[in-house]
């Protein structure tokens, strides 16, 4: 059980719809709720006693801020996000307030995707093979055989699959470059070997040195062919199907990737992939709690585990429980999501269907009837999502795919 914390206080980055479920939870367990965000309106602001206007991605933006909030209205005793890729805007406020966090330097490695391919590679942590792309000719030059091989070229600081095309022997090179380098703020790109296998996505608390995994999703790119070369995610299952060995395997991966960026302790999101020997590789991994109501929802609906609760017991520095990360239930949950074509939302029907459903965990829609659907070429760009539970795996996708079915999206 989480200790009483009345007294204390706590600070959480961002304030967008995926952040209201730490807010929901900070306030259930009697803290005194800080959010900060550049957009002063942000939805997760409506659940905060406080709030900072200052943008998640400048840190030393938020740092002044928190600064002074500190001295001037109440101290604060955590810092922590959720679903928000900023680690080096936590730790830095983190290390200015002297709170609990990963160290500056892990941060650095989280936030650019080749800091952390170096680390791996230094500590031999497996990983798919990469190389920085600083123009055309090198693109060129090693991509190459990309008839035979397929490529990832993404910004080492995009977000959202922001800029993330398959390279095949149908792109153009030149536009891809291009494309890529303009969802990246510093303008760094990565090249990365696209490894075929099944893609996974993992929430692991590493605590006294040990590891804890309570779920693990196996992530859906059935639509690859019909957005590429957008690489674009439709969901995923809780569980994966994979063996205990394949488990074992992933928590000892991931623990060696974690070391490698400098983290020894807190929460770790790992992308993965298990290749066609069955072995599996890290292709990123995120010193936060994930996005996509992975961590707030199908994790705690499927295993049991709240690792929302965690992270905000492990900002405050009180101690967590073991049990707190042990799976009391196993269920399977699945989420899915709408994509329209492009074009001027009219009616989004039969909302009843879903209202209805016990199997329904949560359902949401990011735009409405009037809004403008864009073309999908980024995981922003989807319309809405499905998240269902169930006594087995087939049967969450059954219904969300059903459910999904029967929801009328009319696009004038």
């Amino acid at each position: 059980m989480a200790e009483c914390t009345l007294a204390k206080s706590i600070l959480i980055i961002g304030a967008g719809e995926e952040q209201i479920p730490a807010y929901i939870r900070a306030k259930e367990r009697g803290l005194t709720v800080i959010g900060s965000d550049i957009k002063s309106d942000a939805p997760g602001l409506e659940f905060a006693d406080h709030k900072i206007i200052a943008s998640t991605r400048d840190p030393q933006k938020t740092r002044e801020a928190a600064c002074v909030f500190a001295d001037n209205v109440l101290p604060i005793n955590g810092v922590m996000t959720i679903a928000n890729d900023v680690p080096l805007t936590v730790a830095t406020v983190a290390y200015a307030l002297k709170l609990p966090s990963i160290s500056l330097e892990a941060a650095q490695c989280a936030q650019d995707k080749l800091l952390m391919k170096r680390a791996f590679i230094k500590h031999d942590v497996f990983c798919p093979w990469f190389t920085e792309i600083t123009c055309l000719e090198e693109l060129i030059f090693h991509t190459k055989e990309r008839d035979q091989h397929y490529f990832v070229l993404k910004p080492v600081d995009g977000r959202g699959a922001r800029g993330v095309l398959l390279i095949d022997g149908d792109i153009d090179l030149a536009w891809a470059l291009s494309e890529a380098r303009r969802w990246g703020e510093s303008g760094k790109l990565i090249l990365e070997r696209f490894i075929h296998g099944t893609q996974l996505s993992t929430e692991s608390f590493i605590l006294n040195g040990k590891i804890y995994t309570p779920a693990i999703a196996e992530r859906n790119y059935a639509r690859m062919q019909e957005f590429k070369p957008n690489i674009i995610e439709d969901g995923g299952t809780i569980p994966a199907l994979l063996t205990s060995t394949q488990k074992e395997d992933i928590d000892d991966l991931l623990l060696k990737a974690a070391k490698a960026m400098g983290i020894g302790e807190g929460i770790i999101k790992g992308d993965l992939i298990i290749d066609q020997s069955g072995k599996p590789a890290v292709i990123e991994l995120a010193a936060r709690l994930s996005g996509g109501w992975f961590a707030s929802h199908q994790i705690p609906a499927a295993s049991g585990v709240d690792l929302v609760d965690a992270v905000i017991s492990y900002a405050l520095g009180e101690r967590i429980d073991i049990a707190q990360l042990t799976p009391s239930t196993s269920k399977a949950t699945a989420i899915r999501y709408w994509f329209p074509p492009p074009g001027r939302i009219h009616n989004i029907a039969g909302l009843e269907i879903l209202d209805n459903d016990s199997h329904i965990l949560k359902y949401g829609f990011f735009r409405k009837s009037g809004d403008l659907q864009p073309k999908i070429k980024m995981h922003p760009d989807r319309l809405g999502f499905v998240i269902t539970v169930a006594d087995s795996r087939d049967e969450a996708i059954r219904i969300a795919e059903k459910k999904m079915n029967e929801v009328i999206i009319t696009i004038a």
